[in-house]
């Protein structure tokens, strides 16, 4: 095991009927709210309309941003700073998935600078402060609401084949209070229910397989999240299942709470990295990207070292190995995780994102610039997009 600093500052409110603590939650920080708000049927469903007049009943004023799509886009985020900065707002609220929680992130650090917010994203600056952020998650994905990651689309150009998707890791991005309650996740449609879920693994396989020797604790929990996320898929067939809900809900946000990263190399997500790539180029969903590129990268991985494909293989799909060799246990183990995202009705290859083969040297490209510290290697990227394309 690694020597290793963990920091958790956000503190979670988790459980049936708890969004009726929001006010509480936001007037901690003051009297001002910018309320972020996503697309889809929240609005209808009028989580947005409880949401104020949860607020408003603790004296607070609320001021709106519409409209968040999936992909935060700079220029939406660009729109919400102006606001805040005008109405002189004390605090974030984001009700929504990733991408309001990211957005909600971005205008509050963006708030106390007067520079271009995309030199944060190109490392051109570094956060000194931030307005606190209040997250309400609606859906369990990217563990957003606990995590120090906003992941942001520059859409500046007319043609979005030049559009970036890069992410920015830094401890002032952590919200200060999680709201997760269950019965809010219920209006979630199976497919982005299922695009979660494959997004919650992949936040632990792309650590879980980094080499690290000699941490089992770390392997266990990691373990324990994907077999989680898998025992309640039963709610792709249910989705008001209330306690599969909470379960996959809780997965979700201990995948990217750094908890089970400790003790490993922390090298990065690689096929986050590149799903981000193809995402700002398709502005795709990015857990169905995910549930397409990360089988294709780990297929790769095992060929290297099986050795750790091997236990993920034995512990969480529970099957003998017999007479076949590592390479094709480890191997084995891929192919029952992708069948599974298949079977969730998510993709099986990049071309139902609308990847075409044409595009695949300039999505390299981008993954090989992006900002990220992980070291790729070009060859490696391309075969990655090229296994998983068709």
């Amino acid at each position: 095991m690694n020597n290793f600093e963990y920091y958790a500052p956000t503190k979670v409110v988790f459980g049936k009927n708890e969004f009726e603590n929001l006010g509480k939650e936001v007037a901690i920080y003051g009297k001002k709210a910018l309320l972020v708000e996503q697309n889809g049927p929240l609005d209808d469903m009028g989580v947005f309309k409880k949401a104020i007049k949860i607020m408003k009943d603790s004296n607070i004023a609320v001021f709106e941003l519409k409209g968040i799509e999936s992909n935060p886009k700079l220029s939406k985020i660009e729109e919400g700073i102006k606001i805040a900065k005008d109405k002189q707002i004390d605090v974030i609220v984001a009700v929504g998935g990733g991408s309001t929680i990211d957005t909600a992130k971005a205008i509050g650090f963006g708030v106390k600078s007067d520079g271009d917010i995309w030199d944060y994203f190109s490392l051109k600056k570094t956060i000194i402060d931030t307005l606190p952020v209040i997250a309400v998650s609606t859906i369990s994905a990217t563990g957003a609401e606990t995590s120090m990651h906003c992941v942001v689309t520059n859409d500046r150009d007319s043609d979005n084949k030049n559009w970036l998707k890069w992410a920015l890791h830094d401890v002032h991005l952590f919200p200060k209070t999680a709201i997760i309650d269950p019965i809010l996740l219920s209006s979630v449609p199976k497919r982005l229910t299922a695009a979660g879920m494959a997004d919650t693994i992949s936040h632990i396989i792309e650590g879980y397989f980094d080499g690290a020797p000699n941490n089992p604790i770390s392997d266990r929990i990691g373990e324990g999240i994907v077999c989680t996320v898998l025992e309640n898929d039963n709610v792709l067939d249910n989705l008001s299942d209330l306690d599969a809900r909470a379960n996959i809900a809780w997965a979700s946000t201990l995948a990217m709470s750094g908890l089970q990263d400790c003790g490993r190399y922390n090298e990065g997500f690689p096929a986050h990295w590149i799903q981000h790539a193809v995402g700002a180029m398709t502005d795709s969903s990015h857990g169905e990207g995910l549930a397409v590129i990360n089988p294709s990268w780990l297929f790769m991985q095992n060929e290297k070292n099986p050795e750790k494909f091997v236990q993920f293989t034995k512990r969480v799909f529970n099957i003998e190995q017999g007479t076949i060799s590592d390479e094709e246990y480890g191997k084995k183990g891929i192919e029952l995780l992708k069948e599974r995202f298949v079977s969730w009705g998510l993709p099986s290859n990049l071309s139902e994102l609308g990847v075409k083969e044409e595009m695949i040297d300039e999505i390299v490209d981008k993954v090989m610039t992006s900002k990220e510290t992980y070291e790729f290697n070009r060859n490696e990227v391309k075969k990655v997009l090229l296994n998983c394309l068709y």
